[in-house]
């Protein structure tokens, strides 16, 4: 399946107004200053994008933003997409 690049550009727009909603960009500054602060071993010097990655998925926020986004069938020319709903 191929979207036309202005097909594209509204889905990353959609999704972009969406995770701004749902304040995404606060969420993941809240767990990283939580996991900085809570999971860093006082040895190990840095967090792995992998750490990091593991800490977002244990607080849900990963579940949350595939909940919260919602698509139906859409016909894109020729091409018809159909996706699953998580609401």
């Amino acid at each position: 399946m191929s979207l036309s690049p202005e097909k594209a550009s509204d889905l990353k727009q959609i999704i972009h107004n969406h995770l701004i909603k749902m304040n995404i960009h606060g969420k993941i500054r809240d767990v990283l200053a939580e996991t900085v602060r809570e999971d860093l071993d006082p040895g190990h010097s840095s967090l792995s994008e992998e750490d990091f990655l593991r800490a977002l998925q244990r607080r849900g926020i990963v579940d949350d933003v595939m909940k919260d986004l919602c698509f139906s069938k859409a016909s894109y020319g020729e091409s018809s997409v159909q996706t699953r709903c998580y609401c």
